[in-house]
Parts: structure tokens; sequence; C-alpha cells
């Protein structure tokens, strides 16, 4: 209860930077894009390059402790290593008012949020799995270069010119891919482990298979496998994600068992 008053001060006393300011005497700041867990992010335009970006500071209760600015420093270190078309790149970092701040690509689309509750996009069960097969392909990329997002939901994915993208790494860490401890349930979200991503894959799955349902009115709740008209196959995918079955172990048992709901 005292954390959520906390951030609820936090957010009001955090006010947004006025469009059209100039930070650094280079980026001018052209929208808010939104916070997330270490940053706020503005749209600005830089004008040494003439061209556009993101600016990303980091937020007030972050910059209070050490841990928060060594993750927002460690963010930054990730993307520079990337260097990879599936995630932004990363350009430079600075200071404004004794806010730290850094600047990466901007891509300009629109996110899994976006799409499915303001264009009110749907997807079938095929078109879902085919989604989150070519999302796979990242995570993929990503486990085997030591790296766990841990932050995969629908407003980090993004769809830009039919080509998807993964932002905000604010969460991600690196980890030993010789060590896979066994990972508690109830600690699966954040855990610095390969099941974490694949958690947050099957989460993300059931929005977009969510699209489609026709909610009615005075209707029990019940479980996705109830109000979902899912193949077999697909409800075992999920399962196993969401670790209610034995979770998956790497990414190409997921996608053994995810090809042939692509192609039925």
């Amino acid at each position: 209860m005292f954390k959520g008053a906390f951030l609820f001060a936090v957010n009001l006393l955090e006010k947004k930077i006025t469009i059209g300011s100039v930070i650094t005497s280079r980026y001018e700041i052209v929208k808010f894009l939104g916070r997330g867990s270490y940053g706020s992010s503005y749209l600005v335009y830089d004008k040494k390059k003439q061209s556009e970006a993101v600016l990303k500071f980091l937020r007030m209760h972050r910059r209070l402790k050490k841990s928060g600015r060594l993750a927002f420093e460690h963010e930054q270190q990730l993307l520079k290593e990337i260097q990879h078309p599936y995630f932004p790149q990363f350009f430079e970092k600075g200071e404004y008012n004794g806010k730290p701040f850094f600047t990466m690509e901007y891509v300009n689309g629109k996110t899994f949020e976006e799409l499915i509750f303001e264009e009110g996009k749907a997807y079938s069960e095929a078109e879902s799995f085919q989604i989150g097969y070519e999302l796979l392909q990242m995570i993929d990329w990503l486990h085997s270069n030591g790296i766990i997002h841990r932050d995969i939901r629908i407003p980090n994915v993004m769809l830009d010119q039919q080509r998807l993208r993964l932002i905000d790494f604010g969460l991600a860490r690196r980890y030993d891919t010789n060590k896979l401890p066994a990972v508690p349930l109830d600690y699966i979200k954040r855990a610095i482990s390969p099941v974490s991503d694949f958690y947050a894959l099957g989460h993300f799955l059931l929005f977009l298979l969510y699209s489609t349902y026709d909610v009615k009115g005075n209707e029990r709740e019940k479980s996705w496998e109830e109000e979902l008209s899912l193949s077999f196959q697909a409800i075992k995918v999920i399962r196993k994600l969401l670790a209610i079955e034995d979770p998956y172990q790497s990414c190409s048992e997921i996608a053994q068992d995810v090809l042939p709901i692509i192609h039925s």
C-alpha cells in the first residue's frame, strides 16, 4: 500500500517536460511517449543529426537509489552491445538539470497495445502464433547472447512496417547460459532465466487471442481455456509457456510446437 501511494505521489511531482523545450541545446521535445519502470521517454528532434530520436530520462524515484542509477546504466550498455535490427539502436548518453538521459532510435510503429485496444485489431489463432513465432526469434537471439528481456508485454512489442521490433530494455539482464537453476512459479515473472521470457510470451499470446473474444454481459468469469476456442496444440503450448505444465527449456522446443499451429 505504501509503495502504491509513494509511486502515485512521484507521478504527481514528476512533471512532463514542455513540448518545444530544447534539451542540451540539441534535442527538441516533440511528444511525450510514456513512462516505464525506469524511464520517461520523449520523441525528440535531434537538431545536430536533423532526425527524430527517443530521449529517455531516468525517473525521479529511480535516481534516488544507487540500484536505479546502475540499472539505467546497464540498459544503455546492453543497447550498445546488441546492435541488431530487432532492437532500437543506442545513440548517446547525457545529463540535463541533474537528470541522466540517453537517446536511441525512434521506432516509428504501433505497439500491440495500440493495435488491439485503440485500433481494434483482432488476431486469429494462426495469426497470433505467427506473431508469437516471430517474437520467439528475437527472444532466441537474446538468449543466445546471454540476455533475458524480462519485460515482454504488448506495450513493448511494436509493428514497424510489417516488421516486429522489441523495445524497453530497462529490466533486461545478462545471465550465465551454463547455470539454469529451478525457478519458483511465484518468482517467474522477474527471474533472470529464459523461463521468465517464455512466461511473458504466453501472456502476450493470450492478449492476441483475446482480441477475438466477444465479452457477454452477466457471464461468470471463466479461465482462458474455457473462454477461448483454441486447438488442443495451442492450449498445450500456452500451458507450457505459463508453466502450468512442465515449462519449456529452450526456444527450439517452443518453435517445434508452434510451427504446426501456424501451418494447420
